[in-house]
């Protein structure tokens, strides 16, 4: 008899345990298999219990029946396969390739289920080898989508190594002979991923997005299936933030994730209306979600009592005054330029030898260079001002030590993930395949130790994180190490700025480098709906007029009678042709005759840029509901009424 058959067909009030030898055979090859695998019997008789289910297993070889038993295994009608399943998690694993996946997390290894799997089940839930896969997939997905959104792992569905790391947080560890002896790993982002909780305002709280149809509930849906786990529903709006990849400020197209984001909504009868979020919006400006400065300020001085110290108070107020919600976008859309009496203002710090020392600059507005990356486009560099005195060993070789690093734990995982499901469809039935062959053959799947280096391998290249590009870094630093190094995101310090008589500037840090740069730059302390294009820095007027785009670049002009500084594309400003000054600034010639200067051209994310536009553009999307059919609008959640 099958293991299927014997699921399906049991009858506990009836039950001879010696009818079912076959199924002692295939529960002992098991134990066996895994005694020569770790050369013990350990958790063999570990077993832990649960009242209301009813298990059956071997224990010291002999029949046992009870309803105590939580923790079991089964082995599939499929030979080359063992499949594991706990309290609450599932696994396959292929059995000649020493990937034991549950058998490093104390389960009980001798122990069948011979009940329905919830007490609310019509029927008894046939274990057999596409339930576990779909289990094992449901699995990777529960905690991906729960890493991403920021939520702890729902215990209902998580199983914890005895060191208490999910059992997904490495592929490479979960998928090898090592699992359990876990390896730590540095990767962590070092900027949080959403502002201050005080500086968040109720729409950033709400759990309700405005759309051209009306409000609804955000969820993540990266299986595909509309979140059958029910595992990727945004708590509030401001987990949005999380999704802005390329760190902008707003979520749209250009984000990895924002085709995975979807909404639920309904109609006005109460039916779920589910649709992909680039269906009802284009874009979401994330700085709508933040509030004022003084808005903050109040909701902490609401917050005086739960204090214990008048101390700890003072100390967190100033920390909130300090403090830029906006320090979490990229900096090209928070930079400006400086200007001459900034610069003026930073000579008073020189010494007599015109060396201003970095200590000086505490406390004033953070400064950034350009340089250029590994895609050739240039970056602005923020300049750290922390541990000044402290020395560095070779920067070059601490660069690429970092790097190999992170490259190799990459790949360490990648290739465990797809590693297994290479060998698993070797093996796995025309029936499995057909279910699930998209998944098997192309896992798209991401461990939590992936997902940190992705955004570290972004945070320290600029580019936009896929294995050509990690692929890409790699080669590079084998052709040219240093070069390479002083691409990638400064892991130094500065230490001294000096002001040049040709108005460059030299900078340098406790490496020991020393660089040249034509401009610095300082922070705004806001976000703009436009980014610096500190390519044009670099372009020849060659260049600058036959590649630049005039309808998405841009310049800030002030108006000749109001004059309030307004955003204009350089279209719409008529230009027809573009010099480079000697001073760093541009020259806009226009087709009226004006010869506009300007410190800086933008790059505009949407074609509305100025805040008149914005108004028309909410007043637009108002008028477009108005006009919306009331079978396409979205109503509010229907409440359910009991009896």
């Amino acid at each position: 008899m099958d293991i299927k058959s014997f699921q399906t067909n049991l009858d506990l009030i009836n039950f001879k345990f010696d009818k079912y030898t076959d199924i002692i055979k295939q529960n002992e090859e098991i134990s066996k298999k895994r005694a020569d695998i770790y050369k013990t019997d350990r958790n063999f008789h570990i077993i832990s219990e649960n009242e209301s289910e009813n298990y059956i297993g071997i224990k010291n070889n002999e029949p046992i029946t009870s309803k105590k038993y939580k923790d079991y295994v089964i082995y599939s009608d499929n030979k080359d396969l063992l499949y594991y399943q706990g309290s609450n998690a599932y696994y396959a694993t292929l059995k000649d390739t020493d990937t034991n996946l549950l058998s490093k997390i104390s389960l009980t290894d001798k122990m069948f289920l011979l009940n329905k799997n919830d007490l609310t089940d019509e029927k008894i839930v046939v274990k057999d080898e596409a339930y576990f896969i779909q289990k094992m997939l449901d699995d990777m997905i529960i905690e991906q989508t729960s890493f991403m959104l920021g939520k702890k792992l729902d215990q209902s569905y998580d199983v914890w190594h005895s060191l208490g790391f999910g059992r997904n947080y490495s592929y490479a560890n979960k998928f090898s002979s090592d699992t359990g002896n876990y390896k730590a790993d540095n990767y962590s982002n070092q900027n949080p991923l959403i502002p201050n909780s005080y500086y968040l305002n109720s729409y950033a709280n709400s759990n309700l997005i405005d759309t051209k149809f009306g409000k609804a509930e955000l969820f993540l849906d990266l299986a595909g299936d509309n979140d059958r786990l029910g595992v990727g529903s945004f708590s509030s709006n401001s987990q949005l933030f999380r999704f802005d990849s390329d760190g902008n400020g707003f979520v749209d197209k250009n984000d990895t994730y924002f085709d995975k984001l979807k909404i639920r909504a309904y109609d006005k009868d109460g039916n779920e209306i589910i649709k992909k979020l680039s269906e009802v919006v284009d874009s979401i400006n994330l700085k709508d979600f933040i509030d004022t400065k003084s808005n903050a300020i109040k909701k902490l001085e609401a917050q005086k009592d739960n204090y214990g110290t008048i101390e700890a108070y003072e100390n967190s107020l100033q920390s909130l005054k300090d403090y830029n919600p906006y320090s979490i976008f990229k900096a090209e859309v928070r930079y400006e330029s400086m200007n001459e009496n900034d610069i003026k203002e930073l000579s008073k710090l020189a010494n007599e030898d015109g060396w201003i020392d970095a200590s000086k600059l505490q406390g004033l507005a953070n400064l950034a260079y350009a340089k250029q990356g590994i895609d050739g486009n240039y970056k602005l560099e923020e300049l750290s001002y922390l541990d000044t005195n402290n020395k560095t060993n070779s920067y070059t070789n601490e660069q690429y030590s970092k790097f190999n690093s992170l490259y190799e734990d990459y790949m360490a995982e990648f290739e465990a993930l797809n590693g297994f499901f290479d060998s698993y469809k070797q093996t796995a039935s025309s029936e499995i395949m057909a279910e699930f062959g998209e998944m098997i053959e192309n896992p798209e799947f991401k461990s939590t130790r992936m997902l940190k280096i992705e955004s570290e391998f972004t945070a320290i290249t600029g580019l936009n994180f896929t294995i050509d590009n990690l692929q890409k870094v790699k080669d590079s630093f084998e052709k040219d190490r240093a070069n390479t190094a002083n691409m990638l995101k400064d892991t130094d310090a500065l230490t001294a700025i000096k002001i040049n008589k040709n108005g460059t500037f030299t900078l340098k840090f406790n490496s020991g480098r020393e660089i040249n740069v034509d401009k610095l730059y300082k922070d705004s302390g806001k976000a703009f709906d436009v980014e610096l294009n500190l390519n044009a820095e670099f372009m020849s007027e060659e260049e600058l007029n036959q590649n630049l785009d005039l309808s998405v670049s841009v310049a800030k002009v002030k108006d000749e009678i109001t004059g309030e500084v307004q955003t204009k594309s350089l279209k719409d400003l008529g230009v027809q042709i573009i010099k480079k000054l000697t001073n760093g600034k541009f020259a806009l010639q226009t087709n009226d005759g004006r010869n506009i200067i300007v410190d800086q051209i933008y790059t505009m994310f949407n074609q509305i840029s100025n805040q008149d536009n914005k108004q028309n553009q909410e007043k637009s999307q108002n008028s477009e509901l108005n006009l919306i059919n009331d079978k396409d609008r979205f109503y509010p959640k229907p409440l359910r009424i009991w009896a």
